[in-house]
């Protein structure tokens, strides 16, 4: 949702009312988008579940008054893979009108299909294409429109100020796949070796778990707040983050924030969803796990100092 929220922007000036289904998980993001007229919640459940449970997670009550609401349009935006459900759920919103991505034409459920390769664009050149093919004008470099209140951006601020540091860093080890996490002992090695190599910088920590407990230098401190819109309100403020593969690249995306992030060796995944701008560095690793690489701490300052981040 992060990528595709220019889209959305764009879609309200075009004149579209549109509402959102996301999964309860994933709604909060939009939580305070303005161009949004409804945000409908399916349940949460694993990417697997996802792509072949024949039952869909909307529940029963969301459906009825999806299909009271009479859509022009639905547009999907899964690229690929299309979950078994998803005919179904189509048919049960019933919309005069479904738009998808690389979509076989005996696939009856969809009124049109968009052609895209991932292997050879960026996701943003996905967003935009889809916005063309509607008659708006979308470029990959304003593809990106996240909302956060100002009393949250005041409060960030003055979080930040009570660090009393020249420099702040937010770093995040956690992904929603295990094999693409940093550990905790990288994580430990890496403060350690920013603290070596800078002076006067701040490190927080992406927790909202509270899973991490090392012990910490006395200027690496856990986001203290519990709300996405908070994290994001951190993340365009801090003069570095650093990721592995996970929205937390896209959140500073959205911002063009100085980057460091961390992939997996996969080419399908690599170039689709990467970081995808100048200010953002993209280590690629040729390790199934990357906790269990200990060059990454380094290979991070490395980069920091190569670019003159801190």
């Amino acid at each position: 949702m992060v990528v595709y929220s220019g889209l959305v922007k764009k879609l309200h000036e075009a004149g579209f009312t549109l509402d959102i289904l996301l999964t309860n998980g994933s709604q909060v993001i939009m939580q305070h988008n303005p161009y949004v007229r409804n945000i409908y919640a399916a349940g949460d459940v694993s990417t697997e579940a996802y792509l072949k449970n024949f039952i869909h997670s909307v529940p029963a009550e969301i459906i009825k008054k999806l299909k009271e609401n009479n859509y022009d349009l639905v547009i999907d935006p899964s690229l690929f893979d299309t979950p078994v459900h998803r005919m179904k759920l189509l048919r049960d919103i019933n919309a005069k009108n479904v738009l998808g991505f690389n979509k076989k034409p005996q696939v009856k459920h969809y009124s049109d299909s968009v052609e895209f390769s991932g292997i050879e664009h960026h996701i943003t050149t996905a967003v935009s294409v889809l916005a063309n093919r509607l008659g708006i004008e979308l470029t990959t470099t304003k593809s990106y429109d996240l909302h956060v209140p100002g009393e949250i951006l005041d409060e960030a601020a003055s979080f930040l100020q009570s660090l009393n540091k020249d420099k702040t860093v937010i770093i995040n080890i956690f992904t929603g796949s295990k094999e693409r996490c940093f550990s905790q002992s990288q994580l430990l090695s890496l403060v350690n070796k920013i603290n070596q190599e800078f002076s006067s910088v701040a490190m927080i920590l992406l927790d909202h778990r509270r899973e991490i407990n090392v012990t910490l230098p006395d200027n690496v401190v856990i986001n203290p707040f519990k709300t996405v819109h908070h994290a994001l309100s951190l993340i365009s403020r801090v003069d570095l983050i650093i990721s592995p593969d996970t929205s937390v690249v896209h959140m500073s995306a959205a911002w063009k924030k100085n980057l460091i992030s961390v992939y997996k060796d996969i080419p399908d995944n690599n170039l689709l969803w990467g970081p995808g701008y100048s200010n953002a560095s993209q280590i690629i690793l040729n390790r199934r796990v990357l906790s269990e690489d200990e060059n990454i701490p380094s290979l991070i300052v490395d980069e920091i100092k190569k670019r003159s981040l801190l």
